[in-house]
This record gives structure tokens, C-alpha cells and sequence, in this order.
């Protein structure tokens, strides 16, 4: 039986959370309104009940409170696939490195993922229960407001960190 942290599986998870990601995006462009013109992200960011209130009754004027539920469906297939392959990646790379810069590039790669999936999952959770309500709140709201900043900052940290680390690998490995 081959362990579940393996190369394949970290290609299989982390290919496939951007993958999602791709559509999830590439399918965003109607949940951007008037009183909403960055569409989810202006959702994530809101901060605040009256704004979530806003933003959910200009989805339902436009009859897309489904496509709004099921993009944020889409989100949390996205995290998840994203954060395991992350953290798979990173342990392989901990694990199998010769070097030992890289080897803790890649235990610092498995706590950005693992932040990552932390921050995004606390975000998008949020969401949608406020979206499944239909009624903001301001815990809610604030709490996916104050997770954005840095699940941004690890989303970047851990994509660009994942790239370099894979390059680094490849290029050390012994013939």
C-alpha cells in the first residue's frame, strides 16, 4: 500500500485545487453587481451585517443566490484540495530534500498551507452561513473580513513558496 503522502498525490490534490480555483473564478463574473463590483470578494470583505445585507439582496434581486451558494460550494472544494496537496508538497519536500535550507522551506511550506486552509475555511465558512441565513452578521462578517488579509498573504506565500521549492528540488536531486 503506497502512503498517501506521495508526489502523485500532491500533483493529484494541489493540480486539482487550482483547478477549482480556475472555474470558481472564471465563474465569479456574474455575482458582480452594482452594490457589489468585485462580486465574492466584496462579500468576503464586507465587515460588517448591513453591508452583507446589501450585497446578498443585490444577488437575490438578480435571481443568482444559488450561483452565490454554489460558488462558495466551490471554495471550500477548492481549500481543501489546495491545503492538502500544500501540505503534502511540503512534507515531501521535508522529507525527501537533500539540503537542509530546503528541508525547512518545506516544514515551513506545511504551516503556510496548513494557515492557509485555516484562514480560508474560518473566511468561507462564515459566508455561507450568513448566504444560508439570508441575513449578514456582524461576527461573521467581521471575522471573514479580519481572515482575508491573511489567508491572501498565505495563498501567495504558499503558491510562490511551492514553485521555487519544486524548482529547488528538482535542480538538487542526484542524477
Amino acid at each position: 500500500m503506497s502512503s498517501f503522502f506521495s508526489w502523485r498525490n500532491f500533483w493529484i490534490f494541489w493540480l486539482s485545487g487550482l483547478t477549482v480555483f480556475a472555474v470558481v473564478v472564471a465563474t465569479g463574473a456574474p455575482l458582480m453587481t452594482d452594490v457589489a463590483p468585485g462580486g465574492i470578494l466584496d462579500h468576503q470583505s464586507a465587515g460588517s451585517a448591513e453591508r452583507v445585507d446589501a450585497i446578498q439582496k443585490s444577488w437575490a434581486d438578480a435571481g443568482l443566490l444559488n450561483h452565490a451558494k454554489w460558488s462558495m460550494i466551490g471554495d471550500l472544494i477548492f481549500i481543501g484540495l489546495y491545503t492538502i496537496g500544500g501540505i503534502i508538497g511540503g512534507r515531501l519536500l521535508w522529507q525527501d530534500a537533500w539540503s537542509p535550507s530546503l528541508k525547512k522551506l518545506g516544514l515551513a511550506l506545511i504551516l503556510v498551507y496548513f494557515l492557509f486552509g485555516l484562514t480560508d475555511y474560518l473566511e468561507t465558512i462564515s459566508q455561507i452561513i450568513q448566504l444560508i441565513r439570508l441575513q449578514g452578521s456582524d461576527t461573521l462578517a467581521g471575522l471573514a473580513a479580519l481572515a482575508q488579509p491573511p489567508k491572501v498573504a498565505t495563498w501567495i506565500i504558499g503558491t510562490v513558496g511551492i514553485v521555487i521549492a519544486l524548482i529547488w528540488y528538482r535542480r538538487q536531486r542526484p542524477a
